[in-house]
C-alpha cells in the first residue's frame, strides 16, 4: 500500500491535520488527552506526516531541536516523540526515509556541532528503530555505548523531564494515569515471543506497560550512520 510522508513545520500544521494526528494518537495509546498532545505539540519544532494514496493521514513522528548544557560544553539532540504508523503501513519505509533526512538536515543547519538524536521508548518496536539508523547507541544489548551517550540522556532528562526523570535508570516515570500502550497492540512485549531485544528492552523498562519512558541516544555522524540510513537519507 502507498504511502507518501513529508515534513511540516509545527506551526504551518492546520486544524484537520492536527485532529487526525490526535485521532491517530488516541487510536494506538490509553490516557491521551487533547490538552496534553496540544501542549507537547507546542513544544515540537516539526512533524513528520505520512498519508496514504487517498491523502488520508496514516502516521507522525513529531520532532524537535534541542540544546543541551553539560558541565564543559553545549550539545544539540533532536528530540522524537510521538510516533504512529497505522498496521496496514508499517511496512512502509517513509517514516524512516523522513527521519533520516531530517537527520541530514539538521546536520546541514548546524554544521560543527555536536548531534545526537534522542529517542524515548515506552514501546520495545520503537526502540528496535535504533539499529536500524545506528551503528553506536545505548542502551545497547552488546554493550557498547557508555558514560559518553548516558551524559546526554540524563542531560535530556533533566531539562524536559525534571519531576519524572530517573538518573540511576535513564527511565522516565510519569504518573500512571498517562499516556500508556494499549494492551495487545504491536508495541506490547508479546511473551509468546523469545526476541533479544524485546526481552532486552523489558528488563531495562519494567514499567512500559504503565507509560514508563526509556532514554535511548545516538550520536548523529555519518560514519555513525547503517547503510541503511545512509541510503534512506540520501547520501
Amino acid at each position: 500500500m502507498k504511502t507518501i510522508g513529508c515534513t511540516v513545520a509545527v506551526p504551518d500544521l492546520n486544524a484537520d491535520e492536527r485532529d487526525q494526528m490526535f485521532a491517530l494518537l488516541n487510536q494506538h495509546y490509553l490516557g491521551v488527552t487533547r490538552e496534553e498532545f496540544a501542549r507537547d505539540l507546542l513544544a515540537k519544532d516539526h512533524a513528520i506526516l505520512l498519508r496514504s494514496s487517498d491523502g488520508d493521514l496514516v502516521g507522525f513522528s513529531t520532532q524537535a531541536r534541542v540544546h543541551l548544557a553539560l558541565p564543559d560544553r553545549t550539545v544539540l539532540a533532536v528530540f522524537s516523540g510521538d510516533t504512529i504508523v497505522c498496521e496496514q503501513h508499517r511496512g512502509s519505509l517513509e517514516t524512516a526515509r523522513e527521519i533520516c533526512r531530517y537527520f541530514r538536515r539538521t546536520l546541514t543547519d548546524y554544521p560543527g556541532e555536536e548531534l545526537y538524536w534522542v529517542l524515548i521508548c515506552k514501546g520495545w518496536r520503537t526502540y528496535r528503530v535504533l539499529r536500524l539508523f545506528f551503528e553506536e547507541y545505548a542502551p545497547k544489548p552488546t554493550g557498547v555505548g557508555g558514560a559518553a551517550l548516558w551524559e546526554i540522556a540524563n542531560a535530556f532528562g533533566r531539562a524536559r523531564y525534571a519531576d519524572f526523570y530517573q538518573p540511576s535508570t535513564r527511565l522516565i516515570e510519569f504518573p500512571k494515569q498517562g499516556q500508556r500502550i494499549r494492551p495487545g497492540s504491536a508495541e506490547a512485549i508479546d511473551r509468546r515471543r523469545s526476541d533479544p531485544e524485546m526481552l532486552f528492552f523489558e528488563r531495562l523498562n519494567p514499567g512500559h506497560e504503565n507509560g514508563t519512558e526509556l532514554v535511548c541516544v545516538a550520536p548523529i555522524r555519518l560514519d555513525n550512520f547503517t547503510a541503511a540510513a545512509r541510503r534512506l537519507a540520501g547520501y
